[in-house]
């Protein structure tokens, strides 16, 4: 009993006591700060200290009940996306106009989540995706996401733009991992990102190609906020020695990326290189063509071009360009083991949820975010005994209703 007491508990029955259970405990409420407070690098930014597994009813609560927690700044950094968010909305909405059409009679109750992508092995197809500043959810940043990863055996792809350093995540999570690659103006920096990943464990990198040029994030746009630098900037350049051209280069995106750059990443990093960010089923055939290793379906959770199709809609169509030559990864609007299945179903290898990784940090630091992975990957099994599948290797559109089918 005491146990269970300790544990947050987010049913919507129990969402207004539970509040006055537990806010005075660990999730005290933090103080408001200014983006202008949370810009200057002398003001330290209070992130959550909890730390503490989560009993999840379903991952949409895990929403309002950080919000109540995190600095609004940050809380709408994390959460917003760019435009009007429609882009943001429809990655969750997408997943509602696909039914799952299951096979009962199976007689499936074993089920095998493990899944092996680009040489590797992890437990489920359900990875952490690359996602900046950590330390917005919880002071101890990426340290809290990479425990979760390998305290789960998930794959956790870095952020270049993560609070702590490639390195610190390596140590917290030494198993197989990505890192993505905003990639820089300034080549020298390039190849020092790679060389350090390499050095460091990671066993591919993703260079983003959606995020060159920044759409309006009109919630960061009113609260003046931008992650502020007492955070950290764990991937600054260590080649350049003048701080100020330091900045530069880490801020300075290659504005004109092409196919000369990518072919560069996978010349100078030897390994399995992932393009980021395709939302075309001719930008996916292309990457096949030049000799890439995976794609990415992303759109930036919403935040890159409000506007463009959920990557669930990308994804059946960039499948069918892909025809298996490589491996297709999708991100966006993940919510729920069964939106887990219908992306496996229409083509996916892995399946990222992002958000909800941040929220979970916020109301319980590894723990919570742990307990998202744990959530996922529940639902997703009981999800693919429902519907007749014993294997992620099963899953297939012939379980999911097809225009027609009697």
């Amino acid at each position: 009993m005491e146990a269970t007491r300790r544990k947050l508990i987010l049913s919507a029955g129990a969402a207004l006591a539970s509040t006055a259970a537990f806010g005075q405990a660990t999730l005290t409420p933090i103080p408001s700060q200014t983006g202008e407070e949370m810009a200057r690098p002398d003001i330290a930014y209070q992130g959550s200290t909890a730390n503490q597994p989560l009993h999840i009813v379903n991952l949409l609560q895990l929403e309002p009940e950080a919000q109540k927690i995190l600095p609004s700044g940050g809380f709408d950094y994390i959460a917003g996306g760019s435009g009007a968010n429609w882009t943001r909305a429809e990655n969750m909405t997408a997943y509602t106009r696909v039914q799952i059409d299951p096979y009962p009679l199976a007689g499936v109750t074993k089920v095998d989540l493990s899944t092996t992508l680009l040489g590797s092995t992890f437990s489920m197809p359900i990875f952490i995706p690359p996602m900046g500043s950590h330390g917005l959810a919880h002071v101890s940043k990426e340290e809290a996401s990479a425990r979760a990863a390998f305290a789960t055996k998930a794959l956790m792809a870095t952020s270049t733009q993560s609070n702590l350093s490639m390195e610190e995540i390596a140590a917290f999570n030494p198993g197989p991992k990505w890192f993505q690659i905003y990639v820089p103006s300034d080549r020298g920096y390039l190849r020092e990102l790679i060389q350090r990943a390499n050095a460091a464990g990671y066993t591919a990198v993703a260079p983003t190609i959606d995020n060159s040029y920044a759409y309006p994030r009109e919630e960061n746009i009113r609260n003046a906020f931008r992650p502020p630098s007492s955070l950290g900037k764990g991937n600054m350049p260590r080649t350049i020695a003048d701080p100020k051209a330091a900045a530069a280069a880490f801020e300075g995106r290659k504005r004109d990326l092409n196919w000369n750059d990518l072919e560069f990443i996978k010349k100078e990093f030897g390994g399995p290189v992932i393009v980021k960010g395709v939302m075309s089923p001719r930008v996916a055939n292309d990457a096949c063509v030049r000799g890439m290793d995976a794609v990415y379906v992303s759109n930036h959770g919403g935040r890159a071009f409000d506007g463009v199709e959920a990557t669930f809609s990308a994804l059946p169509r960039i499948s069918d360009v892909v025809r298996g030559r490589v491996p297709s990864i999708v991100d966006g609007g993940v919510r729920r083991g069964t939106d887990v299945f219908k992306a496996l179903a229409l083509g996916a290898s892995m399946v990222g949820c992002g958000r909800p990784i941040m929220y979970g940090m916020a109301l319980g630091g590894a723990a919570g975010a742990q307990s998202v992975l744990e959530y996922l990957r529940d639902n997703l099994t009981l999800a693919m005994r429902l519907a007749g599948t014993a294997s992620v290797k099963d899953i297939s559109r012939d379980y999911l209703v097809q225009p027609g089918r009697g």
